[in-house]
C-alpha cells in the first residue's frame, strides 16, 4: 500500500473516532478507559501514530462496537485486510 493511501486510511479512521465521539458525547480519554488503555495509547491511534493492529482482537472489537461498525468493515478501515482479500482467485 502506497504512503499517500495508508495516509489516507489513517485519517478516514482518526475522522471516524472522532465524529462518533462527538456523536456519543464521549472524550478520547473515554474510549480509552472503555477501552482499558491509556489516553496517550488512544490519542496515538486516533491520529495514526500507533497501528491499530497493536490492540488485541478483543480492543479491536470492542472499538469497531463504539464506531458502530462490523469487524470486516473495520479491518479494511484500518489496512489489516484488503478488498481483494474478500475475493476467491
Amino acid at each position: 500500500m502506497s504512503g499517500k493511501a495508508k495516509h489516507n486510511q489513517n485519517q478516514e479512521l482518526s475522522n471516524l473516532i472522532h465524529a462518533t465521539a462527538r456523536a456519543k458525547g464521549w472524550t478520547l480519554a473515554d474510549i480509552a478507559k472503555h477501552l482499558g488503555i491509556s489516553y496517550i495509547y488512544m490519542a496515538s491511534l486516533s491520529n495514526g501514530a500507533r497501528k491499530i493492529s497493536g490492540l488485541s482482537i478483543e480492543k479491536q472489537r470492542d472499538l469497531a462496537r463504539f464506531l458502530g461498525i462490523t469487524m470486516i468493515q473495520f479491518f479494511l478501515l484500518c489496512g489489516l485486510l484488503r478488498q481483494e482479500d474478500l475475493t476467491a482467485g
